[in-house]
């Protein structure tokens, strides 16, 4: 929210009249800041001014203002004056991007845009460096280019200013038209008509922007001086009869320069050469030189490249001319050749394979062009067939080598004959050097120093090969290099030599006797991020551990030393982890993980140059373990053997078996099932016969002469008549039951097939004497607990005792029982059950 604040009317009014003086008619507002460009990090004051006037919609009622700032609100102080005009001011900064807009605002039901301005931030130009012109000799056009130098961070205007000069220019004269440079060019040519040439001009570069000027160092100079001739062409070269180790070159001015006076350079070598052989400052008028030092048989390379006397530049180098020296037909090669060799076992049958290298003979050395060369295991016969292993114009052959050779020798040789053997010794022997090191020098180069051995050496041999996946094979391309030197500690090698690749370097130190043993080392002359990642495999998971292992990355890939390997698992709930190890390893198992979780897993391979991240694994952790279910198994098994060997126990053992199961005696074998008291003796019951079943007893009913109160007999049904049994005959129902007895009531259920016996007897106690006795037959199966009298307890009848409550004289079945006749005869049972209160059953 902006201030309001009232200013003297005076002063308001100055302002007022100011800002139309200065901008005019201005219509509604205007919007005015310190400066539209500015210096990184300042800070700009800007002023809003409104006149009601001249906005209809703010004549009436209170008008707020506000600012913004790349979309962003900013709080201002308001200042009033009356009706006539409103005033904000706003102070921003300090400036730290290149371009913000800065508006102003009135606010009414909606915000209402008065006014916009663009505020540029950023640095005064820099002096533009290294202003060099050439000028071309076909076109004489000059063109100049520059360093612009640090960049402004605004809009520049760049333009190339060329005078006419005096005294060294000390003082510059007229000026030649402006030259423009193209949109984010640092370059620019001044055509031939802007031109004077064979004077001398000033040139000069000037950068403007909105902070300020800078301009570069003139440069003072004839334009024709900084022309750049086009090459020249090389004609003819020929060898100089009289001079054998001689050539004459002869070569063709570039077009347009024939009438310049020009200064010229040659150069050869050999093919085998890397390094250039340079002749300067040639200025002959016949455009012809002779050279010597020259080498016989030898194809030589030619190149030549001319300048302006007096110019700054000269021409590019002219196109190889291949030239090759006459043959010296007097000599032989001189000198030994640099040999090398690599060896493998073999076949059945076969010798050992030896794949022989050697080195070009010297120019100086091969006194001719080199025919072939010989290899042999006898030197002085080397037109003989047996003693030839190799005849060949390589620089390599391989052959087998006879059981017990351990030295050949090598030969080459030209028109005139062949040169002295060099002896190559086929043993590895020898104690090898300590210690070697190899550091890289730029990209395509590596030195290689050693500590020398404790016994002398005449020189060593240094071999390097270029590593791979695959295991270097017999054929595989090495190179070398031969050093006669034993003093030497220090090699620059720069052969085959790649960034990003890894180099295996091995030194031999060289006896007189034969070859050491090697000591190898690996390098890479620069190394960056891995192009590939190893491939991630999930393991062996379990509820709160997971292993990984990985697959190594090939060696054309890795571009570096593996420095570690990082492996990241990351939950559901996006918290990641992190384990380093190093680049020997090749498996982790991670521990602390959660069950039944997913993980995402992802694997960093770093070298020395970078890192590179592989494609994410989805592990799920298990909700058990294999060793819990094991030990669960193993719990249940040894379970089982102990029930089995209880069992087993149980099953053997007589007294466990009589602890849990013991004897019950047969009723029917026991003293009481023969036993029958005195009163009974001397009847006499029938006995079955054996093998007979006894009768199965299923009810017995007592029946009385006399009536008892009943209350079931209260009821005036008539008995139902008994289903089996002797008395379900009605011829037999008068003769057994006298008139004026109740008649038995029979409870029959047959429910269940449950079959038993039920006595029931009128209470001892109040019987006087003993009727005779009728029984009935029944097949009822009514349950026991059908019964609501109280189970007796063992060994106790209490239908027998005389402690019974009266209304125990009432039966479960609502009837009055009553022995009958003969009773104990299909009982034989209760002849042996003892009765408390025997004296009462004198009639039993």
């Amino acid at each position: 929210m902006a201030t309001r604040k009232k200013l003297p009317r005076r002063f308001l009014a100055c302002c007022v009249t100011f800002l139309l003086l200065s901008g005019g008619a201005l219509g509604c507002s205007n919007l005015m800041v310190d400066s539209s460009i500015v210096h990184w990090g300042a800070t700009v004051t800007a002023n809003c001014t409104i006149w009601r006037k001249h906005c209809p919609f703010l004549k009436d009622g209170e008008i707020q203002m506000m600012w913004e700032l790349d979309g962003q609100l900013l709080h201002g102080v308001q200042y009033s004056l009356g009706d006539e005009a409103e005033f904000s001011s706003v102070t921003i900064g300090p400036l730290n991007r290149t371009v913000v807009s800065l508006s102003c605002w009135v606010l009414k039901k909606t915000p209402l845009l008065l006014n916009l301005k663009q505020i540029h931030a950023g640095y005064p130009p820099s002096q533009p460096q290294n202003l060099t012109c050439i000028t071309n000799n076909t076109s004489r056009s000059l063109k100049c280019q520059w360093d612009p130098g640090k960049d402004s961070l605004l809009q520049v205007r760049t333009t190339l200013k060329g005078f006419r000069s005096q005294s060294g220019c000390a003082v510059l004269l007229d000026p030649i038209p402006d030259c423009i440079p193209e949109m984010d060019q640092n370059s620019c040519t001044i055509p031939r008509q802007n031109l004077q040439l064979y004077q001398t001009m000033a040139f000069q570069v000037m950068v403007r922007n909105g902070l300020g000027v800078a301009q570069s160092e003139l440069l003072c100079t004839d334009p024709m001086d900084l022309v750049k001739l086009d090459p020249p062409a090389i004609q003819s070269i020929q060898s100089v009869p009289e001079e054998t180790h001689c050539v004459s070159v002869a070569w063709e001015e570039a077009k347009d320069s024939n009438y310049m006076k020009q200064s010229c350079d040659l150069r050869y070598r050999t093919e085998a050469d890397q390094e250039w052989t340079l002749v300067q400052n040639i200025t002959s008028s016949t455009r012809q030189v002779q050279h010597c030092g020259f080498l016989f048989g030898i194809s030589y390379q030619f190149q030549m490249r001319c300048q302006k006397f007096g110019a700054r530049y000269m021409s590019d180098w002219s196109p190889t001319k291949i030239f090759t020296t006459h043959e010296d037909s007097g000599h032989v090669p001189s000198g030994e050749l640099d040999a090398w060799w690599k060896m493998k076992p073999g076949e059945a049958g076969q010798g050992t394979q030896v794949q022989l290298l050697w080195k070009p003979m010297k120019p100086k050395e091969a006194k001719g062009k080199i025919l072939g060369y010989w290899v042999t295991l006898n030197p002085r016969e080397h037109n003989g067939q047996l003693s030839t292993l190799c005849n060949t114009t390589e620089l390599h052959c391989n052959f087998s080598l006879p059981s017990g050779a351990q030295r050949i020798y090598l030969m080459a040789y030209n028109a005139r004959g062949a040169s002295p053997p060099t002896e190559v010794s086929l043993q590895k022997k020898g104690v090898p050097v300590p210690r070697i090191h190899a550091s890289p020098l730029g990209e395509n180069s590596i030195v290689v120093s050693w500590d020398p051995p404790g016994e002398p050496t005449s020189g060593y041999v240094i071999e390097w090969q270029r590593m791979t996946s695959v295991d270097p094979s017999y054929d595989a391309e090495i190179s070398w290099t031969k050093l006669r030197n034993g003093e030497e500690k220090q090699i620059l090698i720069q052969e085959n030599i790649e960034p990003y690749q890894r180099y295996n370097i091995s030194v031999y130190p060289l006896y007189n006797d034969g070859v050491g043993m090697a000591q190898h080392t690996e390098a890479y002359t620069r190394q960056k991020a891995p192009s590939d990642s190893p491939k991630l495999y999930p393991g062996s998971i379990g509820k709160t551990t997971a292993q990984l292992h990985w697959e190594p990355i090939p060696l054309e890939l890795r571009n570096g030393f593996i420095t570690n390997y990082t492996i990241f698992w990351i939950c559901p709930n996006d918290d990641m982890s992190s384990a380093v190890v190093n680049s020997s390893v090749n498996t982790l198992t991670i521990t602390g993980l959660r069950p039944l979780t997913m993980y995402k897993v992802h694997i960093m391979a770093s070298t020395m140059g970078g890192s590179t991240n592989g494609t994410i694994l989805m592990l799920y952790t298990k909700a058990t373990d294999d060793m819990d279910i094991s030990f669960a198994y193993l719990l249940i098994a040894l379970l089982l053997v102990m029930l089995i060997i209880l069992v087993i126990c149980f099953y053997k053992s007589k007294k466990m078996k009589l602890q849990f199961w013991p004897t019950v005696p047969d009723p029917a074998n026991s003293s009481l099932g023969k036993w029958a008291p005195a009163v009974l003796q001397e009847e006499i019951f029938p006995v079955n016969k054996s093998g007979e079943l006894s009768p199965i007893i299923t009810a017995i009913l007592m029946l009385e002469k006399d009536k008892k109160k009943c209350l079931s007999c209260e009821k005036n049904e008539p008995p139902k008549p008994l289903l089996d049994g002797p008395w379900s005959d009605p011829s037999n129902a008068g003769a057994a039951v006298p008139p004026s007895s109740p008649k038995p009531a029979s409870h029959v259920n047959r429910s269940e097939s449950v079959q038993y016996a039920k006595v029931l007897l009128d209470s001892y106690h109040s019987q006087q004497e003993a009727p005779s006795s009728l029984y009935l037959r029944s097949s009822s199966t009514q349950p026991l607990l059908g019964d609501l009298m109280p189970s007796p307890e063992p060994y106790e009848n209490l239908w027998f005792h005389g402690s019974q409550p009266a209304g125990a004289h009432s039966c479960s079945f609502q009837e009055e029982a009553i022995f009958l006749e003969g009773a104990l005869l299909d009982f034989p049972l209760l002849q042996g059950v003892k009765i408390d209160g025997d004296e009462d059953l004198s009639n039993f």
